[in-house]
């Protein structure tokens, strides 16, 4: 799907997972919390298995999102939404519900994350891509350092930003390699592109009113990276 917020493609994936102590309780009311879920609208199917809960928006799959809640954390799904605040918005809605279920009160959160995956598909060979990247993140010392001529290039770097921990990849990839990195399908997969793999993360000062503004926070974060990662090195 076409971001319409800039030029580009930007296929995306996005996923928050809330962790806490492990709750003996939930494994009494997973039914009251499955229905209760249904009931809000939220999501049509719901599937209990041992420890957890899936809901998603198709019987037997998902088409474009999805959520869990388990005895150990919970979180939402979505896959390429159409519109920047979407993810916020859905997963925004679905933790509200969770909170209201009136069976299952959530033990404090311990760890929350945001992850965002993101493919920019371009009209460049690979290893025009690689050369770009390699460019722009290595000084002339360092490929002088490494020597020879590069291949690929792979980006890892964990960093603060906020009040969050970062863990960053990037790197170019190949035609229909991305689909190893998605759970989708495109047919944009047959590019090469751009891929970025974000993982904000908050495990200190938690609470459940804290998740919505997290989440928001992290997600433009992620936004704000990609986009200026992209527009530095031309694509």
């Amino acid at each position: 799907m076409v971001k319409k917020e800039r030029d580009k493609i930007m296929l995306t994936e996005h996923v928050l997972e809330v962790r806490h102590e492990a709750s003996g309780t939930f494994l009494d009311v997973r039914g009251y919390v499955a229905d209760y879920i249904r009931d809000k609208k939220i999501f049509p199917h719901w599937k209990i298995d041992s420890n957890i809960i899936n809901f998603r928006d198709l019987p037997d799959g998902i088409k474009k999102e999805a959520a869990f809640v388990g005895y150990k954390s919970a979180g939402y799904i979505v896959y390429n939404p159409d519109t920047h605040n979407y993810f916020y918005d859905r997963a925004n809605a679905f933790w509200k519900a969770l909170l209201e279920n009136g069976h299952y009160k959530i033990p404090s959160p311990t760890r929350v994350g945001v992850r965002t995956k993101i493919f920019i598909p371009v009209k460049m060979k690979f290893a025009e891509i690689s050369k770009l990247i390699f460019d722009t993140f290595y000084t002339e010392k360092g490929k002088n350092l490494f020597g020879g001529k590069e291949k690929d290039v792979q980006l890892t770097v964990d960093m603060e930003e906020g009040q969050f921990e970062v863990h960053f990849r990037g790197g170019p990839m190949h035609e229909n390699e991305v689909k190893n990195h998605l759970s989708f399908e495109s047919e944009h997969f047959s590019n090469c592109g751009l891929f970025l793999d974000l993982d904000y993360y908050k495990t200190k000062n938690l609470s459940h009113k804290d998740v919505p503004k997290l989440v928001k926070e992290a997600i433009g974060f992620s936004w704000q990276k990609a986009d200026k990662i992209a527009t530095e090195l031309g694509i």
